[in-house]
């Protein structure tokens, strides 16, 4: 279950969505068996129209949403909850300070100061039960910081004792280009780090995650709680591959034979 409360227990594998802004990509990652969509509002191409329609279409059939803000903003983050977003992760998160706007932003009054206002988050209910409404939210929303640079792995532990914030998520690329060594993902260096974001969100017992490869997920699977690395647009990408070739065989094969009319 994608929720606050228990999210350093979970063990679930989501589908990084950044191209495809279609109703049947969510039915079709239900049914195969993804536990949560991680929509990609930084680098992605889906539009906030469609980003809307697309979560509540999720949170109806049981899928939940984590989308990645384009910032550490209120107006990105407050808002991508309210449109119905089980949680938000945001970017480069490296200090302390970042971590208290983010966690301020998306949590309600006693943990934060998120603004209410109904609608896709409450399901578009009726008025009213607020407070039953804000405790709901606090402990189902998740604030998920992206570590993805030296400065934030040093940070690490401050950033996840902020009352508020639920998980870190690493980003190895970003984090190996912070390095120097940009083609050296999964390196020993950036090993090093890694575990050491490991062991902070075990010791506070908030969850963890990593957007990269199986190789690299597999290291940490005992420890791991958020793994994406399923990609829309690298789905795709092989798919089409795959038709390419086999395209490329049948050629080959007629070249042989007379063709079949």
């Amino acid at each position: 279950m994608l929720e606050a409360a228990r999210i350093a227990d979970a063990h679930l594998g989501g589908l990084l969505v950044q191209v495809i802004d279609s109703a049947p990509v969510v039915m079709m990652a239900r049914n195969a068996g993804i536990d949560f969509l991680l929509f990609d509002n930084e680098h992605g191409d889906v539009d906030d129209a469609r980003l809307s329609s697309l979560m509540m279409l999720g949170n109806a059939v049981g899928l939940p949403s984590i989308v990645r803000a384009p910032q550490l903003a209120r107006a990105d983050v407050s808002r991508l909850l309210d449109r119905g977003a089980t949680g938000v992760m945001v970017p480069m998160i490296e200090t302390i300070g970042q971590a208290r706007q983010l966690a301020s932003w998306a949590k309600y009054p006693p943990l934060g100061r998120r603004s209410y206002s109904g609608g896709a988050h409450t399901g578009y209910g009726p008025s009213g039960g607020h407070a039953l409404n804000m405790k709901h939210a606090n402990a189902q929303t998740l604030a998920i910081v992206q570590i993805e640079t030296v400065a934030g792995v040093e940070s690490v532990e401050e950033i996840l004792a902020v009352d508020g914030i639920d998980a870190a998520i690493i980003g190895p690329c970003d984090l190996a280009i912070s390095m120097g060594r940009p083609d050296e993902v999964g390196c020993d260096e950036e090993l090093r780090l890694i575990d050491r974001v490991s062991d902070a969100c075990k010791a506070a017992h908030k969850g963890f995650g990593i957007i990269g490869g199986n190789e690299l997920i597999a290291r940490y699977a005992p420890d791991i709680n958020l793994m994406v690395s399923a990609l829309d647009a690298h789905i795709l990408r092989a798919a089409l591959s795959a038709a390419a070739s086999d395209y490329d065989r049948l050629r080959a094969q007629a070249q042989g034979r007379p063709h079949a009319r």
